[in-house]
């Protein structure tokens, strides 16, 4: 069964690490992963990211069906990523403050429509 659009079958096998509901999970799963497997998810995506932008566009927030909000979880995973990538070199913020210190109070569903 598949967890993504057809047309993006080729990023199924990151939606088990990287298909992730909230902020918070995506920025626990970076602190757990290490610099070659967010290395990895980060080119694939980014290989693909401007088409799964291109696609996402054509619909509304709010009316996403599973294999959409998959996708789109997976590119706000890209975004999590980015910067331990390309700033970092790291998983952690150099300098930074523990994520767990300030916890996120509310957050708003990927899917919800606004």
């Amino acid at each position: 069964m598949s967890r993504l659009p057809n047309e993006f079958h080729d990023l199924e096998e990151w939606c088990e690490t990287w298909c992730l509901s909230g902020t918070a999970a995506r920025n626990n799963q970076r602190y757990a992963s290490s610099m070659e497997e967010i290395t990895s998810f980060y080119k694939a995506m980014l290989e693909r990211a401007d088409a799964a932008l291109a696609y996402l566009s054509g619909f509304e927030l709010g009316s996403l069906n599973r294999e959409q909000e998959n996708l789109l979880k997976l590119c706000l995973s890209l975004a999590e990523i980015g910067p331990a990538v390309e700033w970092y070199g790291a998983p952690e913020v150099s300098d930074g403050y523990d994520p767990k210190l300030v916890p996120l109070v509310i957050e708003v569903p990927e899917n919800f429509s606004q």
